[in-house]
């Protein structure tokens, strides 16, 4: 049977090195991975950049929004989930990521039911954060070998796997595997949803692209 998604090339990231994307109401924010980590908002149409905002955060994986103005990085070699405001710029919280031992940091981020889910690759686990403390609430077990972007369509919690280029979607409240879909062409790294639509980014040939359903 033929694939039931084909990918299409929209861009190339402003950054050098695109790992994390985020859909939100102003346009499509891109973490860049190139210490120190610079966010761009982008059109998500043309790939323009429309704001940019400096970081102190080190090799940068995922990137989300939340409802009060805080945009959230997943600092993998900082080990911690730092927050900006969205407005001035400025760092509003930080707080530390398991293992709690250096041994890994957080990938792919995503706001949902008011907490911070994020996947840790060394520890094959996603896990759930109180944002205005930094608790730990909860935890899911996950699938493959390279977990990346995460991204919620209703209770499904659907991860990108980097090096066996595949999409993962998971029941949020279990973590049992749902399905898998293949991505062919680009590595899929940073992910989110956008009008219904996969978008994906590949830190290495700086490409932002879609997944485009094939018709039966």
């Amino acid at each position: 049977m033929p694939p039931p998604y084909r990918t299409k090339v929209l861009y190339k990231s402003p950054g050098g090195m695109p790992n994390g994307l985020q859909s939100t109401p102003e346009g499509l924010w891109v973490c860049d991975q190139i210490d120190p980590n610079v966010m761009f908002l982008l059109d998500p149409a043309t790939g323009d950049s429309l704001k940019e905002i400096p970081t102190r955060c080190l090799h940068g994986s995922g990137i989300t929004r939340d409802p009060h103005g805080r945009i959230w990085v997943a600092s993998t070699f900082g080990y911690e989930l730092v927050a900006y405001d969205i407005e001035s710029g400025n760092e509003v919280a930080a707080y530390p990521t398991p293992p709690f031992d250096k041994s890994g940091g957080a990938h792919g981020i995503e706001w949902h039911n008011d907490e911070l889910w994020f996947d840790v690759p060394v520890a094959n686990k996603i896990y759930r954060m109180n944002p205005e403390n930094g608790q730990i609430t909860g935890e899911l077990p996950i699938p493959g070998d390279r977990a990346h972007g995460l991204a919620f369509d209703g209770n499904t919690i659907w991860m990108a796997d980097t090096n066996r280029q595949v999409l993962f979607p998971m029941d949020a409240t279990d973590g049992h595997l749902l399905d898998a879909i293949g991505v062919n062409g680009p590595e899929p790294h940073g992910m989110t949803i956008h009008n219904g639509v996969f978008y994906l980014c590949d830190a290495m040939s700086r490409e932002v692209f879609i997944l485009d359903r094939m018709d039966a």
